[in-house]
C-alpha cells in the first residue's frame, strides 16, 4: 500500500518527494519468494537489509538502476493491528499513472503523527494540515486510533487549528 508523501499527495497538496513508500507485509515463511521476484537485473535490492526487514520487520530500498528511483519498503509485522487496519481500508488510487492501493486520508494522517513524535518536523505536520483542511476526515476513526499511537495531543492541535480557519 502506498504510504508517505506520495499518499500524501493523493488527499491534501502535492509536492516533491523523491520516493515512493510501500507498507507491506510479508509473511516470513514466503519472504524468499518475495524477495527473489526483487531480483532484476534492472532493479538494486540490498539483500541483507531486505532479508532482515522480511524476517523481522523494518525496511529495505528498491532502487530502478536506470533512473535512480527508489521505493523505500517498510515491512510490518504479521500482528501490527494499525497497520491491518489500514491494510483493510486502502483504496486503489491513481499514483503517477499506476492504479495502486492507497492509505486512506486518516491512515495517512496518524502515521505522520506518529513519525514526527520525535522529530516535531513541519513537512510531516503541513502534510497533516493540507489533508485536513481539503478532505472530510473520520473523528471517530481519528479518535480511536489517537491514543493507540500516542498522537493525541498533536491531534487535538490538528483538529482545532483546521477547525479555527
Amino acid at each position: 500500500m502506498v504510504v508517505g508523501s506520495t499518499a500524501a499527495a493523493a488527499w491534501g497538496t502535492a509536492r516533491m518527494t523523491r520516493d515512493v513508500d510501500l507498507v507491506t507485509v510479508i509473511d516470513p515463511v514466503k519472504a524468499n519468494s518475495v524477495l527473489e521476484a526483487l531480483n532484476k537485473p534492472d532493479l538494486y535490492v540490498n539483500v541483507g537489509d531486505a532479508n532482515r526487514a522480511a524476517t523481522s520487520g523494518g525496511s529495505f530500498n528498491v532502487i530502478h538502476a536506470a533512473t535512480g528511483g527508489k521505493v523505500d519498503v517498510f515491512v510490518s509485522r504479521l500482528d501490527d493491528e494499525f497497520t491491518q487496519s489500514r491494510l483493510d481500508r486502502r483504496v486503489t488510487a491513481d499514483v503517477f499513472g499506476v492504479l495502486a492501493w492507497v492509505a486512506t486520508a486518516e491512515d495517512v494522517v496518524l502515521a505522520k503523527l506518529r513519525r514526527r513524535l520525535n522529530s516535531r518536523s513541519e513537512v510531516q505536520w503541513r502534510d497533516c494540515v493540507e489533508i485536513a483542511q481539503v478532505q472530510p476526515l473520520d473523528r471517530q476513526y481519528l479518535a480511536r486510533w489517537a491514543p493507540i499511537l500516542a498522537v493525541e495531543d498533536d491531534l487535538r492541535e490538528l483538529l482545532s487549528f483546521i477547525d479555527g480557519l
